[in-house]
């Protein structure tokens, strides 16, 4: 997905910020590359879209300031203390410029929208909240949305067209634990063949070196077991051969991808934060592996530029179930992480140790001192 960079930069109206707060985004600014972006203070041109800190002095009273002089700019509300009554974006310090971007573009995607949605990561629960798509003209057909047991509201427009931005669509969690998704993946992170077991039977041989697994049994069988939970799986090294003639060969790229989508079935894959920034490490061979509704957009998208599960929904305008089932196939893959927790896990690994505190010298003495000891050994 190419992105063309604007001819005008993006002006951004500040409220609530000091000198040292405008440098930090003026900064950012300059660095970031893929839109041009600047300060209303630098740039004698009509906002587009505004950042509002509530954390000074005045406190909300800032919030409610601009909005009585700018009643129709969209603006991103900074703050260290989130709201779940927030009348606009937040986005929680410190900021993160990886974060800040996608929703700045989110902000201009609808102009003078503002969207009661938190930007900052939310605590681990058995659903994830998703604001909807920001026109239903793309929406998939029916047959393409979620299971029906996935509770989705405000799925349709003509009960109550007018209160979009208060709808909200509820994505359940997928736990690999015990599914054959789990079973798989696990298999393929390792660095020797192993033999896969379902239910006390040997269900495929895996050889992560060579890509290629062994299937005992047929595909149609494996899309029934991707339904289920808690099984009975088992793995161990790959001594010898099996006996008997495994029923297909294939790619194990091509299997994890097709596992992924059968049973993830649009619902979010757990571990991953709907607010923490998705990068694809690199494109999946999408021409090999199985068909899925905008995979050749959300990967542009993800692959270009860091956007968290949230943003993406808004920026896509797409349904968030097709979203979930790629991140679910392109982790089974490998090509998938989350930047922030990427990043926090090297720094950590590469902090220095602190080092240890370096022993004083011993303190210099006087002459008188010295004279009195030689006197003492006579």
């Amino acid at each position: 997905m190419s992105v063309s960079t604007p001819a005008e930069p993006i002006t951004v109206l500040t409220a609530g910020m000091d000198e040292r707060k405008l440098a930090l985004f003026r900064m950012a600014f300059r660095l970031h590359t893929l839109h041009r972006y600047c300060l209303a203070s630098d740039h004698p041109a009509t906002p587009q879209v505004a950042i509002v800190d509530v954390d000074s002095a005045s406190g909300w009273q800032v919030w409610q300031q601009y909005r009585e002089q700018h009643p129709a700019l969209p603006a991103l509300i900074v703050t260290a203390y989130p709201s779940d009554q927030a009348p606009s974006l937040q986005m929680v310090k410190p900021v993160r410029m990886e974060k800040l971007f996608p929703l700045l573009r989110q902000l201009l995607a609808a102009p003078g929208h503002d969207t009661p949605l938190a930007a900052n990561p939310v605590p681990a629960a058995p659903a994830v909240t998703l604001p909807p798509p920001a026109s239903d003209q793309t929406a998939p057909p029916p047959a393409q949305r979620l299971p029906p047991s996935l509770p989705m509201h405000g799925d349709s427009p003509a009960a109550n067209p007018a209160p979009r931005s208060s709808q909200r669509r509820t994505l359940q969690r997928f736990h690999p634990a015990g599914t054959i998704y789990g079973l798989l993946v696990a298999a393929a992170r390792q660095k020797q063949p192993q033999q896969l077991h379902c239910e006390q039977r040997l269900f495929a041989t895996v050889d992560p070196v060579q890509g290629q697994v062994a299937l005992y049994t047929t595909l149609s069988s494996v899309q029934q077991l991707c339904e289920l939970n808690g099984l009975r799986l088992g793995t161990e090294a790959l001594a010898t051969q099996p006996v008997g003639e495994p029923a297909l060969r294939l790619p194990l790229s091509t299997l994890l991808w097709q596992v992924a989508l059968w049973s993830c079935r649009g619902r979010l894959l757990a571990g991953i934060d709907p607010d923490t920034p998705l990068r694809l490490r690199q494109w999946p061979n999408l021409t090999r592996l199985a068909p899925l509704p905008g995979a050749l957009r959300i990967a542009g998208l993800w692959s270009r530029t860091p956007t968290s599960l949230r943003v993406a929904v808004s920026l896509l305008k797409m349904e968030p179930g097709p979203l979930c089932n790629f991140i679910a196939a392109s982790h089974a893959l490998g090509l998938l992480e989350q930047v922030g927790k990427a990043n926090e896990a090297a720094s950590a690994a590469t902090r220095p140790a602190t080092p240890a505190p370096a022993p004083l010298p011993p303190a210099r003495q006087s002459l008188l001192s010295r004279l009195l000891g030689r006197i003492k050994n006579l």
